[in-house]
């Protein structure tokens, strides 16, 4: 056997021996590694979770996963699509049109191939795709929406128009699929669909824009470095024009945002932070460990060097332990971090309902979670073990051979216990290792700053705030067009039935009922000047039929019969314009309400700026005094002075988060508030779009269920908006921070607190002889526990002062910043989660020297004197 292998198998043997004797070191240092290794696994499977959740989300509300897709191409060039050398895989899609007889979901009817429709969504995951000309793969909602149930065989009528001409076509279910959006769904027909209605696939895109009769195409790409460029040269060499809109050959292709998005540079700095926090948090841990197991052993390696032990087989001898560690600890905190991250994964997502519905949660084992948790955790390993082994293998033999461990610094003065009050020996006995105090004091703190963190995040969390923007009452009853998204109330055919108003009236506990009526695209006789003139060329909106002009600064407006912009005007009780929040101008709702009545004037709306909730800078284009002329039929009827100015939410606008109504009645013109028998004047034909009321406490169970009824047995075609659903949506979020910011802020702790236990053990360990010659002298069992108590405490009480201090500075610095670029928190200063968690470790601290001294300091003072130091 060769030198070299003889040297080898006497460290590994070596190294054995020693990992075996030490098996409260290697439990600590298991613990130590494992917990690090939890904390990146946790937060890598909530962040990549979380990630692949937003993403699948995104794709599905756009409806593709694809790399990109391709429009408006003829048959000659689909056709070409196979030999594009960029294209992994495509798929075939003929548009028709959007149904025209639904009313709370839109649903597009789409020809296309099977792997066009696992691109978008559409599989069937009941039935199979469509083979024969009258049948369709259809999602659940949109099969409900056609008034029937979700099974294979149900029949269903379609109506559209193309081409100008209108269809009425019943079709039959051969498959279908879960709804991945409330708003919209796609109907899926086979190719035999193109051959029985052939007219309804004329190419003519090039004389009116008609989609009906050209080919799209989702495809998934080979790579996608330079995949914009290589779609654009594709499309010229196949005769289309990628860029122009105005081209006859126009043919646009697009990569998709949510498959392939931006690196965002403020998510890459707070990854960054985060990763540097942790490894941080870490390295405080296991170096601690580390640390500590080679200064109980350098005894051990001094002995090793004076019989030929080189340096570098020192290191080798520590590393090979530390790896073994490593081997059993990274695995284990591997499984337990990604069973905690995929638990936590759903609550974290649930912050996302504050402004998106239908959020897809994702989480796989996927290796790159397991491998970058492993390297992060190897890599912190490597990084804390790195000190303590220099020091080992650089130490000289003979001082390493005397070594006891004491204070960093040389004392220039004997110190005697005669006399000490215990406090004062326990405080002096800490300053026997700075650095190791230091790391321990450091890691207590920050459990307890991120915790005081969280709980600032968390009381600033404003929920009133967030209800008060979607509701300002706590029912509001609409047709379902103004909860859908893509839709919004804009004709007069979608207004609330007098029937369904006094339906709910009718309810025990409603009160301060008010109707609000809404202008429409139909109201075009009816319009506004306020200094505002658009100069950019109108348009007509296919859409709406109503022209569109915009200014220099590219704010839009819908012009109304005389090119005057039409706004959205609304008329309201008193009561609905006394909730409103008017900040400029006559503040009182009464006498506002009154002078509106005389024709004094005119509320106007301006939207909010949601981060203070003032008026905000876009869209205000007039001031308190300001005139407005009213136009009817051309002729101007009042000139109205601006009375007051109110910063308007989701409610005043149409209802929660949904503006679409708004934006294509009136643009970016004026939000106008009369009193409804002013508005009535006004407009030939006012319509009530919502229906705004309070209910007692009592009964707003028993109103929300009879809402449901109503909207299932009586009238469909209505929905509704609640304080309670906002108030609970708001709920999540706070729900969130404390589970993630508590999650974070506990295994710190548990690091702290494990770093203080294998101190205390450590201490009780190396100072055994020490311990005895004291009680030798007539210190009692009791006073050495209060020592080792107040030695402990001290630890606490430094990190809790720290703790505190540094939760003042960074509460009012970086959480206050933080917090205040989101319109949802008010900054709320707080200190009670720091005191909280500051007794609970101090509490720990006072128990952990209680149980380290009756496991560990055991025997006679006889047989303690007896061991070497």
């Amino acid at each position: 056997m060769s030198a070299n292998k003889i040297k080898t198998k006497m460290l590994n043997l070596l190294a054995q021996r020693s990992f075996k004797a030490s098996r409260m070191r290697n439990l600590i240092a298991v613990l130590a590694i494992m917990l690090t290794t939890i904390l990146f696994t946790t937060v890598t499977t909530t962040g990549m979770g979380a990630m692949d959740s937003m993403k699948l989300t995104m794709q599905m509300q756009k409806g593709s996963r694809s790399d990109g897709d391709l429009r408006n191409m003829t048959k000659e060039q689909f056709t070409a699509l196979k030999d594009a050398d960029f294209i992994e895989k495509y798929g075939l899609r003929m548009p028709v049109g959007f149904l025209t007889n639904t009313v709370r979901h839109n649903v597009e009817l789409d020809v296309m191939d099977e792997t066009q429709a696992e691109l978008t969504f559409c599989n069937p995951s009941h039935g199979k795709m469509p083979a024969a000309a009258d049948e369709i793969v259809a999602s659940d909602l949109a099969i409900r929406e056609l008034g029937a149930k979700p099974k294979v065989g149900a029949e269903v009528t379609v109506e559209f128009t193309v081409h100008e001409q209108q269809y009425s076509l019943p079709l039959v279910v051969s498959g279908w699929y879960p709804a991945y959006n409330d708003q919209t769904s796609v109907m899926v027909a086979g190719e035999a669909f193109t051959e029985a209605h052939p007219e309804i696939f004329d190419f003519t895109y090039p004389q009116d824009r008609e989609i009906a009769g050209t080919y799209f195409s989702d495809f998934t790409a080979k790579s996608i470095v330079g995949l914009n460029d290589k779609m654009y040269d594709w499309i010229r060499s196949v005769g289309g024009e990628p860029e122009d809109q105005n081209a006859d050959n126009y043919v646009p292709g697009v990569i998709n945002g949510m498959t392939n998005p931006a690196l965002d540079k403020n998510t890459i700095a707070t990854g960054a932070a985060f990763i540097v926090l942790f490894t941080f948090c870490g390295y405080l841990l296991i170096y601690n460990v580390f640390d500590i197991a080679v200064m109980q052993e350098i005894k051990r390696y001094g002995l090793y060097r004076t019989v030929g032990m080189s340096k570098k087989q020192v290191r080798h001898l520590i590393n090979r332990q530390a790896l073994w560690l490593s081997c059993i600890g990274i695995p284990m905190g591997l499984a337990v971090g990604y069973l905690v991250g995929k638990a936590a994964l759903p609550v974290v997502m649930n912050v996302l309902s504050v402004e998106y519905e239908n959020i897809s949660v994702s989480v796989s084992p996927s290796p790159v979670i397991f491998i970058a948790s492993a390297v992060f955790a190897a890599f912190t390993v490597f990084l804390s073990t790195r000190k303590p082994v220099r020091v080992a293998a650089s130490i000289p033999p003979i001082e390493a051979f005397r070594y006891v461990e004491n204070a960093a610094g040389k004392r220039t003065k004997k110190r005697s216990t005669t006399g000490a009050s215990i406090p004062r020996l326990a405080m002096s006995n800490l300053g026997r290792n700075k650095r190791r105090t230091a790391f321990i004091i450091v890691s207590l703190m920050l459990c307890v700053t991120l915790l005081n963190c969280v709980g600032i995040a968390a009381l600033s969390l404003d929920v009133e705030k967030q209800v008060n923007y979607n509701i300002r009452t706590d029912f509001a009853v609409v047709n379902a067009v103004s909860t859908n998204g893509q839709k919004g109330f804009t004709m007069r055919t979608q207004a609330l039935s007098q029937e369904t108003m006094e339906a709910i009236k009718a309810q025990p506990g409603v009160k301060d009922a008010s109707a609000v009526y809404k202008n429409t695209i139909e109201d075009t006789n009816v319009t506004y000047d306020f200094g505002i003139h658009p100069t950019k060329d109108p348009y007509v909106d296919e859409r709406t039929g109503l022209t569109y002009a915009a200014t220099e600064e590219y704010y839009w407006f819908s012009l109304g019969d005389d090119k005057r912009p039409m706004c959205n005007v609304y008329g309201m009780e008193e009561s609905s314009i006394a909730r409103m929040d008017i900040q400029e101008g006559e503040h009182d709702p009464h006498t506002l309400y009154e002078k509106m009545l005389n024709g004094e004037g005119v509320l106007v709306g301006v939207g909010v700026d949601r981060k203070d909730m003032s008026i905000g800078k876009d869209a205000n284009f007039v001031d308190v005094g300001d005139i407005i002329t009213v136009y009817q039929d051309g002729q101007p009827v009042k000139k109205l002075p601006v009375l007051a100015k109110a910063a308007l939410n989701g409610d005043d606008e149409e209802i929660g988060y949904t503006s679409n109504g708004t934006n294509l009645v009136g643009g970016d013109g004026l939000f106008l508030y009369f009193p409804t028998s002013v508005y009535q004047e006004l407009y030939e034909e006012p319509v009530v779009y919502k229906y705004s009321f309070d209910v007692e406490e009592s009964e707003r169970l028993n109103m929300t269920a009879f809402l449901k009824k109503y909207m299932k047995e009586v009238d469909p075609s209505i929905n509704y908006a609640s304080a309670e659903k906002a108030r609970e949506s708001a709920e999540t979020t706070r729900t969130m921070i404390h589970f993630v910011g508590g999650l974070i802020g506990a295994i710190f702790g548990i690091a702290g607190v494990l770093n203080l236990l294998n101190t205390v053990i450590t201490t009780i360990l190396a100072r055994r002889h020490e311990f005895a010659t004291m009680q030798s002298l007539g210190m009692t069992d009791k006073q050495l526990t209060r020592m080792m108590i107040c030695e402990s405490v001290y630890y606490a009480l430094g990190a809790c002062g720290i703790g505190l201090l540094l939760s003042v500075v960074l509460g009012y610095t970086m959480v206050k910043i933080l917090l205040g670029s989101m319109w949802y928190f008010t900054f709320q200063f707080t200190l009670v989660p720091a005191l909280l968690v500051s007794v609970l470790l101090i509490i720990v601290a006072a128990i952990v020297p209680v149980i380290a001294l009756k496991m560990f300091n055991k025997g006679s003072i006889v047989e303690k004197l007896r061991v070497a130091e």
